[in-house]
């Protein structure tokens, strides 16, 4: 019998191969942003260079999105665990930055963040409640937020729509955002609804002889739905933390808003404008405008909404950035990526440890464990 190891070979795979573009994107675009005319290296070397102040003050506004969403999260996880602490809120709130950075769509955020509750012995039933609750808050909180831009900048988004591709990107931006609102709303509050989506997804796994196990997937995804509701009941129960609620993710959805007119603010664009009888950039017209660049660029399923993040903020922000002489969208653009993208990953990276190397399929076939264990406690009691 031989004793030689067999070498593992490797293999060149879908998800690899996705990494790879995704990291080539990421790339070409901070080379463009640096070295291109125009860019970073050239405001670094004129001599008026940054304002520091604003810079930090656009650091301490998208840190403080983090901490609400801790405190956010704290506050929904004590109504059945009084003890949780704020530091874990905070773990869990890294552990989603990080992961809902390096993932398309966000969508690894959430089941790192299942399972590191789940490490901290709060049932994932309840968990995902409270994460999903917690996503629905912010996804109506924009929401509002996008119709009121379109109110109170209408001339403004007006102009927009003569173009045919951010006309589009708007739209579906739109829609999208508000079908997946309303999508979770009525997962939220309607078992009877979700009965049947679950029928309806049941007939679909069916058809397609190539999905392994139907029955099971089915099955599982009835327990989540039944754990989910369980949860939910809990959470609707104190009408006054439910408006606190409200509050605290509107505070943190501005955080996030904001932190363009502090980049804004940081090349002295404000001086610029006026020095040139332009009307300046101010800060409710950056929430406005910022809320359109945030739903439009999440169409792009990239992790970061690499590229689209970019095209959206040029088609937005650019008039209020390229002002005469001045031409600094690419800095901007750079400056304002490394605050709310690259710098969250940097700061959310060492966070990553608490999962322990985890594969997120691997936590998501934890979660679904942890919810069949759970569900059969609850039926034994």
């Amino acid at each position: 019998m031989s004793t030689e190891k067999k070498r593992k070979r490797f293999r060149i795979s879908g998800k690899l191969i996705f990494n790879i573009i995704v990291l080539g994107i990421t790339f070409y675009l901070i080379v463009f942003f640096c070295v291109s005319e125009n860019g970073m290296i050239d405001l670094l070397s004129s001599p008026d260079g940054f304002i520091w102040g604003w810079i930090i003050a656009g650091i301490v506004a998208f840190d403080m999105n983090i901490v609400i969403d801790s405190i956010v999260t704290q506050i929904l996880i004590r109504i059945q665990y009084p003890d949780f602490r704020f530091i874990d809120a905070l773990k869990v709130a890294l552990v989603g930055v990080f992961f809902g950075a390096v993932t398309p769509s966000n969508t690894g955020g959430q089941p790192m963040q299942l399972y590191l509750l789940s490490k901290m012995k709060v049932g994932v039933g309840f968990g995902s409640a409270c994460m999903t609750q917690k996503f629905v808050y912010y996804q109506i909180v924009t929401g509002v937020f996008s119709v009121l831009a379109i109110i109170i900048k209408f001339d403004y988004f007006k102009a927009a729509f003569t173009n045919m591709w951010s006309t589009l990107f708007i739209v579906l931006g739109f829609l999208t955002q508000t079908v997946v609102t309303v999508l979770f709303l009525v997962v939220s509050f309607s078992p009877k609804i979700t009965g049947k989506i679950i029928k309806f997804i049941d007939k679909i796994l069916h058809k397609f002889k190539f999905i392994k196990n139907p029955d099971k997937k089915v099955k599982s995804l009835k327990e989540q739905v039944e754990l989910f509701h369980t949860g939910n009941k809990l959470l609707y129960e104190n009408k006054k933390r439910m408006v606190l609620l409200y509050a605290l993710v509107a505070l943190q959805v501005i955080a996030i808003l904001s932190v363009p007119y502090f980049v804004y603010l940081s090349f002295d664009m404000h001086s610029i404008a006026v020095e040139h009888g332009q009307v300046p950039l101010n800060f409710l017209d950056t929430i406005c405008i910022q809320s359109f660049v945030l739903f439009t660029s999440n169409l792009v399923p990239l992790p970061g909404a690499s590229g689209g993040a970019e095209l959206a903020f040029t088609m937005y922000f650019g008039p209020f950035f390229v002002v005469g002489l001045a031409n600094k969208i690419k800095p901007a653009i750079l400056l304002w990526r490394f605050i709310t993208y690259y710098g969250a990953i940097l700061i959310s990276a060492p966070f990553s440890y608490l999962t322990k190397g985890k594969r997120i399929d691997d936590a998501i076939k934890e979660n679904e464990l942890s919810d069949e264990n759970e569900l059969e406690e609850i039926k034994t009691e």
